[in-house]
């Protein structure tokens, strides 16, 4: 079994998902949340990220769209961790180790 946090240098690189993350919809629709362990320094993360996005204008008189397009494809998930990695730049938005991966959208 991992260790429960490994503080690893910050370091922003891609990797593959670790076991198999929990991808949920909000009870109103507006969010997909990502928990898992980062694949990096293995500790908990949760990540959130709106369901889909308004797009173009449709035309001159027909406005913008009122409902989103959901997302399709994968959600790309940053490590959320919270712990101070080494190295991490003191302007980077990041809270983690700066590893990021892809989750299939459900």
């Amino acid at each position: 079994m991992p260790p429960a946090h490994d503080l690893t240098p910050f370091r922003e690189h891609e990797l593959a998902p670790a076991g198999s993350p929990a991808v949920v919809r909000s009870a109103d629709g507006r969010w997909y949340t990502v928990t898992g362990p980062c694949p990096n320094c293995h500790a908990s993360t949760v990540f959130r990220v709106a369901y889909g996005v308004l797009g173009p204008y449709k035309g001159r008189w027909l406005g913008r769209r009122s409902t989103p397009e959901p997302l399709t494809g994968s959600i790309l998930v940053y490590c959320q961790c919270g712990f101070p990695h080494p190295d991490r730049p003191s302007e980077s938005p990041d809270t983690g180790c700066g590893a990021f991966w892809d989750v299939p959208v459900p």
